[in-house]
Order: C-alpha cells, then structure tokens, then sequence
C-alpha cells in the first residue's frame, strides 16, 4: 500500500510542473496560436513536408513579434497545405478566434460585385459597354460604361468623401442615397470618363445598385441565390447597417490598443465593401474561380484582362481584382482591404495554383509582409521578380 501511493504522488507531482511549464510556455506567444489548427474536414488538406512547417515557423514567429490577430490559409495545388489562426475575436470577454469566426473583408467585396455584373452579362441582361443611363436615365454625368465602372476609369469622385457634405453623419445612408446625393448635387468628377484609372468606392456602389434594378432583387438576395449558395460559401453575409442586426459567429473589428470600431452612417452601402466570410469561404470563392461554377471560365477569365492597357508599369486592374504581372510566367490577382478595424489581403497565383488569405479584426498592415514572407518561402523567383524588381503592392 505505502509502495502504491509513494509512486501515485510522484506521478501526481510530475503532472503538476508538467503543467506549469506548459502554461508558463504558452504565455510567451498570443493565445490560440500555438498548433496547426484543422477544421473543415470537407476541404482538400495535404500538408506539405517542406512548406507547411516552414509556414508555421514563420506564421508563429510572427505573432510573437507584432501581436497578429487573425487566421491565415495557404492552398497548393487545390490542397490547403497550412491553415492557422491567433488571438481573439472578441477582446472584451477573450473569446478566441477560429477558422469558423467572420471577418470583415472590406474591398475584397469588389471582386463578388464584379461577378454579380459578369453573371447578368452571360445571362445577356446587360454589356460591359452599356451606359450608365440605359439603366439609370437620370443619371447626371454622360459617357460612362458598366465597364468603366468595374475597372475605376469613370473619374467619378468618392461617396466616402462628397457625401459628407450632404449628411449629419448619423444618418445611416444607403446605395439609393449615394444615387441621390448624385444626382441632385452632381459633384465634381475627378477626370472625364475613361481618361485614366482612379480607384474609386462610388463605381462599386452604383454597380451594387445596377444589380438590384436589372435583377428586380436585393442585392443581397442576388448573391445569396446566384454565389453563395451555389458555392456552399454558408458562413458568408453582406452587412448592411441598420437592417442587419448581428452576423453569427462575427469578429470585432478593432483599432490600434484594442479600441472597438464602431459602425458608421456609410455602413449601409454596399458593393463596394460589406461582406463578412470566413478563411475557408474565401477558399472555397477561390476553388470556384478555377471552374464554371458560376459562368463559363471562357467568359470568367475576362475578369482577370487588365483594364487599363495604356499602364506602362507592371500594375494593372481588372473586373474587381488588382493584376499584377511578376514575370513572362507567373501573375498575381489580388485584392486588400480595411474597413473598420479589419485588415485581409487574398492573393491568387494561378500559375502554380497557389492562393494565400489572411484575415484580420485588428489593424495591422504588418500582415502584407507576412504574404510576402509566405509567397516568398512557396516560390522564391516569382517573389524576386514581383516585388524586388518593381516595388511594393497596392492592396
């Protein structure tokens, strides 16, 4: 008996500092950030013997070093090879991120506004060569196309800016509004239609618009029957202030010393941003893109031609996605985005199929260099050609 109990109290005590030396450990790096995180067994997984553990090596370094809060997701060949996540998605009562949380993606919404477009075309609802005013007849400024809107060469000036003029900035304003505030005030345009390319969030807007009227649909209806639900992308929403009043599983998006961000009066546009989606949507957006899921890939790749053939530089950018041309072989499209508080870049190398998405609640531009450390570990001459010959990215 005394035998027994003497070795029952040794193991006991090995377990107590095992313990305490496990939780002294984790303190060091930010919670929920200290393995490789599985989810979605439905999703294709290969882990990589190379990349994958050399991806977690740096993705855990770098939440050490700058505090990251978020989830990130590299795919290879239709296989997602590392998939991770840290910090929280509510700091108030420490509820921990995970690859189910949802994240405001910001501009990323653009390339799903585009495709709203791009299936009203293949359903011949309308051409990209369409004026404006063939579906809006009041439509104060002439000579703008559908096609000038999703590759911003209309020259019109930004809502986000002009409309702050026109409201108590309380008022939560819409789509229709922004049209209103247009028409009965006309401001100023930046340049005459198609003289150049200037990214501007009113194109996407009034995009988001044309879908509803062409549609007879909410906007958020048209991309629930016509994308998301097609896709399976079940954990994905359009947030729309004041209509919406929770989305499942969302994170809190936060400023700089976890300073809540809190929605504004223009959080009832939609087109241009509003989309809320998980890493694994995004991925499944991702596989579609490579198929004719939604229209024909002949018709689809048209999104992904570069808008603005006059750029001399390596930067360009197509139907919702920005275009960037590395070398004779390898491109990216991509988007970034930040909208209040969140951060997320998507990046698609469809040469040699690899996608990479980080998304974020917590401001910190600090994640476009961990895309780049990430590419630059997967394909080391593409990332040579891409940014240290021609410089930084627009995200």
């Amino acid at each position: 008996m005394t035998k027994f109990y003497i070795k029952d109290t040794i193991f006991i005590l090995m377990l107590i500092i095992s313990v305490m030396i496990s939780c002294n450990n984790k303190q060091k790096i930010l919670p929920n950030a200290h393995k490789i995180y599985i989810s979605d067994t439905s999703l294709n997984r290969k882990h990589d013997t190379k990349l994958t553990y050399k991806i977690d090596t740096l993705f855990k370094s770098f939440c050490e070093n700058t505090k990251f809060n978020g989830v990130v997701l590299v795919a290879k060949e239709q296989n997602i090879i590392y998939e991770n996540k840290s910090g929280y998605s509510n700091f108030k009562n420490k509820k921990l991120i995970t690859t189910k949380s949802v994240f405001q993606i910001a501009s990323i919404s653009k390339q799903f506004t585009a495709m709203a477009i791009m299936i009203l075309n293949e359903q011949q609802k309308l051409n990209y060569d369409d004026s404006i005013q063939k579906y809006i007849p009041n439509f104060p400024y002439k000579g703008i196309t559908i096609k000038m809107l999703l590759t911003h060469r209309s020259g019109l000036s930004n809502y986000m800016y002009f409309c702050d003029k026109y409201t108590n900035k309380e008022t939560t304003i819409y789509n229709k509004d922004v049209l209103k505030f247009i028409i009965d005030s006309i401001p100023e345009p930046y340049y005459p239609p198609n003289y150049t390319y200037d990214y501007c969030n009113t194109n996407y807007v009034l995009l988001a618009l044309i879908v509803e009227i062409i549609s007879n649909q909410s906007f958020t209806n048209f991309m629930q029957e016509n994308i998301f639900i097609p896709l399976k992308m079940n954990d994905t929403y359009i947030y729309i202030k004041d209509i919406q009043t929770r989305i499942p599983n969302s994170t809190t998006g936060y400023h700089y010393r976890w300073l809540k961000a809190l929605p504004i009066y223009i959080d009832g546009a939609v087109g241009d941003k509003g989309i809320y989606t998980t890493v694994e949507d995004l991925y499944r957006w991702d596989k579609a893109l490579y198929t004719s899921k939604l229209i024909e890939y002949k018709n689809l790749i048209k999104a992904f031609e570069p808008g603005s053939p006059e750029k001399k530089g390596k930067k360009n950018y197509g139907f919702g996605w920005r275009l960037i041309k590395c070398d004779s072989t390898n491109r990216l499209i991509y988007h970034g985005g930040w909208w209040r508080g969140h951060n997320s870049i998507f990046v698609r190398d469809t040469t040699n199929k690899l996608t990479i998405i980080l998304l974020s609640n917590s401001r910190n531009r600090q994640i476009y260099s961990l895309f780049k450390d990430i590419y630059k570990i997967i394909n080391l001459e593409a990332y040579t050609n891409c940014f240290e010959t021609i410089g930084n990215i627009n995200l």
